[in-house]
């Protein structure tokens, strides 16, 4: 084995000149420097931004398929997708690829002058719905379990006195706003017009609101009994649900103008308008490896990627562009099926 000594000195003069004498000429054997090389030139690292809500399918399924598939090095990080957003404005964080659970999100935090045009265009990925997800071992189970036969309206089990609600923050994660436009629905249909106050209380309300991506942990450690899920959620985490009616869910592209009816103001930007959840993805205009970025959009969109998504819940949706279509690179065009309205 070859062995490497470099002596330092007692002056910093000389450890200066020692460590770069190091950097030149302590070298490691030729095949093992061609290994790593090797190694480094075939492993793209890719920075992926993703909505909270998507951290177990990503990071147990996609994230190694990806790799292997792509060869690439994925490293991603989950919260709430307003959040996210606006840690790329303010430069915070730079990823190549960015995942959201709403087109809102695209348009009103990330496109623009005002938000330095950190994107310009997006793809629809897939869609989902609202559900009222349960602990299987909650104490208010039979009730919770009555409301999903249909035998008890939800919105009175969810005001008993001492069930715990969870949610998001609707500043920081679209399915915190969701959850608010869903109430504000839910008040229409059910003639019930104090609803949205008498089961969330504030916007932010502490003792209800949880980070995007501690939500369902909080839910299946028994912390809460119920909480505002999106349906893939209690799918993969197999907890059972309270599946909600199509006027209220936020699932159903035929009741997207029954959900424009509801909007929500944030503490900051501008008022989110009820409509159909819709994730979304995109490369920033930032982004350091933009063809690696691409690709992994590709196979997210049409490939193993969008497979996986299903399987783990997510419904299908057409895939439409938003934004500028003329900045949508080429090799992504023959997926689009529709420019979103």
């Amino acid at each position: 084995m070859t062995q490497i000594k470099c002596r330092t000195s007692i002056t910093s003069l000389i450890g200066a000149l020692l460590i770069s004498s190091m950097v030149t000429g302590c070298t490691t054997p030729s095949h093992e420097t061609n290994t790593a090389s090797a190694s480094v030139t075939h492993q793209t690292p890719l920075s992926v931004l993703y909505a909270g809500s998507m951290t177990h399918v990503i990071e147990n399924e996609i994230r190694p398929a990806a790799n292997a598939a792509l060869h690439i090095d994925f490293q991603g990080e989950g919260a709430g997708s307003a959040e996210l957003a606006h840690m790329i404005t303010a430069k915070v964080a730079n990823p190549d690829v960015f995942i959201s659970a709403s087109p809102s999100v695209d348009t009103n935090d990330l496109m623009g002058p005002s938000n330095g045009n950190a994107i310009r265009w997006y793809l629809t990925l897939a869609s989902d719905q609202l559900v009222i997800a349960y602990a299987p071992h909650s104490r208010f189970r039979s009730e919770l379990q009555a409301a999903a036969q249909n035998k008890i309206p939800w919105y009175k089990v969810l005001a008993t006195p001492g069930l715990r609600l969870g949610r998001t923050d609707p500043n920081l994660d679209p399915k915190g706003a969701d959850t608010i436009l869903m109430m504000k629905l839910a008040e229409k249909l059910y003639h019930q017009p104090h609803l949205e106050q008498t089961l969330l209380g504030s916007d932010e309300n502490p003792k209800e609101v949880y980070p995007e991506e501690d939500l369902i942990a909080q839910l299946t450690s028994g912390q809460m009994d119920a909480v505002i899920a999106y349906k893939h959620e209690a799918i993969e985490w197999h907890v059972p649900y309270i599946t909600l009616p199509n006027a209220i869910n936020l699932g159903d592209p035929a009741d997207a103008k029954t959900y424009a009816q509801v909007s929500w103001q944030p503490t900051h930007g501008k008022p989110v308008v009820g409509a159909p959840i819709l994730f979304t993805i995109t490369v920033p205009e930032r982004a350091p490896h933009a063809s690696a970025a691409v690709a992994f959009v590709r196979y997210m969109v049409g490939g193993q990627g969008h497979t996986m998504l299903m399987r783990d819940g997510f419904t299908a949706t057409k895939i439409e562009v938003g934004g500028d279509e003329t900045a949508v690179p080429h090799s992504l065009s023959s997926t689009i099926q529709g420019k979103i309205s």
